[in-house]
């Protein structure tokens, strides 16, 4: 008999699974050094992902196993199920097709005795993982209903959240915390706004629960938060991870808590009225906002903050001297900065005439263009690579069928069993030739677009003095932004010290090198 080849388990379970006592690491293991014991392999090594979820390949020991995969310390994965290498059924096909057959290498899954180096494993595996996929997209969705469950009931659902402390996962008040709070609400109810509240505090040393600045965010985020007057509020920000802060939903779940409230209905009522009024009222600062042309852009020479607009009366009346403010000053007060006040028209006007000047240079131009490409390039590799997959998947279907037939006819399948496979494949065979036709339009699209988006660009950056200078402040505002991604200043605030642009590889460009670039 010869040597036997050598196998390594994998075995994980998730924090959840770990809670409910379920498909325990040592269960995994158990069964499958039996299983390596059936099939004549020699197991040289266990790696252990507990408390790890199935979403990807982000695990300790997975990541090392892989390692040692690469150094050819084994020919065999054992593994009890195929969500335990991953719920991902790309990840998991992939795994196997890069990394497993190149060095022929293979898969075991020991419930339902799969081999992945063999084409009925192979298509197991798909089917298998495919579900895999699904089942992790019900456990967000079982996670989600047990949340809004524990919402429903009163129950906090966990975080942060200055004036309490949470405690065995109850919200229990902070005396000294609680006490600030309804400083700031009283403070409110006397008309003062959210920087003044904000600078107030900063400049008493009191700080948010994290040891950080109150800002204009984090005052108007408690005075608009309903768990200080005992009612837990939840789904306020649907789909977090992609949508951020844009995601609020309109009507969130509010119910009574099970905490004690630290301002009563009436304080908050009022101070809601407030809030209204002054949500309702025109401030005169909008005016000028589409006129301030580097906003986002211009930072601090002090602090390295954003900047934002301020104007002062002129002493005639005539009107008013406007200038870019430190944005960490405006909204945390001097405990954070100083104003730093940049004026307006000396600063843009600098811009401007260093930006016109850059894209009088044909070489400027040319860097451009090829920025343009390469991303355009890098674009066309990610669908290539997307479309390669495709046909490779839509390749081994269509060998699976034929497999399929040949045994069907051979007499070696039941009708029944051949039926249902074959419906399978003719489904997924459809479905893959429609992503391969999407994806070499995708591509297509991609090449034309070289060709269209650097004839555009080009005549647009030549042209770019006289479509500035005819532009609207805001189309200006978006051209300025659409090259620049930062400006800083000299400390005396009178100069431009450097320009970052979008489109060099070396961001950072100093206004020295600009003057040499276009002389």
């Amino acid at each position: 008999m010869g040597d036997k080849q050598l196998a390594v388990i994998y075995t994980r379970v998730s924090t959840e699974e770990q809670k409910n006592g379920g498909n325990s690491l040592q269960a995994q293991e158990d069964e499958l050094i039996k299983y390596a014991e059936q099939k004549g392999l020699k197991v040289v090594r266990v790696y252990c992902d507990g408390g790890y979820s199935g979403k990807d390949f982000n695990r300790p020991e997975f990541q090392q196993m892989m390692k040692d995969l690469e150094k050819g310390e084994f020919q065999v994965i054992l593994a009890w199920r195929v969500d335990r290498i991953s719920r991902n059924n790309k990840d998991v096909l992939t795994l196997i097709e890069n990394e497993l057959r190149p060095r022929n290498c293979k898969l075991l899954i020991s419930i339902g005795d799969i081999d992945s180096s063999t084409d009925n494993g192979f298509m197991m595996i798909s089917l298998l993982g495919t579900l895999a996929q699904h089942e992790r997209a019900s456990i967000i969705s079982r996670v989600k209903l047990g949340m809004n469950k524990r919402a429903s009931e009163g129950k906090w659902n966990g975080g942060l959240i200055y004036g309490y402390d949470c405690v065995d996962k109850k919200l229990v008040i902070n005396e000294a915390e609680s006490e600030v709070i309804r400083n700031i609400f009283q403070m409110r109810l006397e008309a003062m706004g959210y920087k003044a509240i904000a600078h107030r505090l900063n400049e008493r040393g009191i700080t948010t629960k994290t040891g950080k600045l109150f800002s204009i965010f984090s005052i108007k985020t408690i005075l608009t938060n309903p768990t200080y007057i005992g009612q837990n509020r939840w789904s306020y920000h649907q789909d977090w991870n992609t949508r951020r802060r844009k995601g609020k939903n309109e009507e969130p779940i509010i119910v009574e808590g099970q905490h004690e409230a630290v301002i009563n209905i009436e304080l908050w009522e009022k101070v809601q009225a407030v809030q209204l009024a002054s949500k309702n009222s025109v401030s005169t600062n909008k005016n000028f906002n589409g006129e301030f042309l580097l906003s986002g852009l211009l930072r601090c020479p002090k602090c390295g903050s954003g900047t934002v607009m301020s104007k002062s009366k002129k002493y005639d009346g005539s009107g008013y001297h406007l200038y870019y403010m430190c944005q960490a000053y405006h909204s945390k007060g001097k405990v954070a900065c100083d104003t730093n006040l940049i004026p307006k028209e000396r600063i843009e006007e600098q811009v401007i005439l260093t930006v016109k000047a850059l894209l009088h240079s044909d070489s400027i131009i040319d860097e451009v263009l090829e920025k343009l490409e390469h991303d355009v390039k890098q674009d066309t590799i990610e669908i290539k690579q997307t479309l390669n997959f495709a046909e490779k998947e839509l390749s081994q279907n269509e060998a699976l069928q034929k497999k399929l037939d040949a045994d069907y006819f051979a007499g070696s399948i039941a009708v029944q069993q051949y039926n249902r496979l074959s419906e399978h494949l003719r489904v997924r065979i459809e479905e893959l030739n429609n992503r391969v036709d999407e994806f070499q339009r995708m591509l297509d699209a991609e090449y034309a677009k070289i060709q269209i988006d650097r004839d555009t660009v080009n005549k647009a950056l030549i042209n770019f003095n006289s479509l500035f200078d005819s532009a609207t402040n805001e189309q200006k505002k978006a051209l300025i932004r659409a090259l620049v991604k930062r400006i800083d200043v000299e400390p005396d605030r009178k100069r431009i010290k450097d320009i970052t642009f979008w489109f060099f590889d070396k961001p950072t460009l100093p206004l020295s090198k600009v003057r040499r670039t276009v002389s």
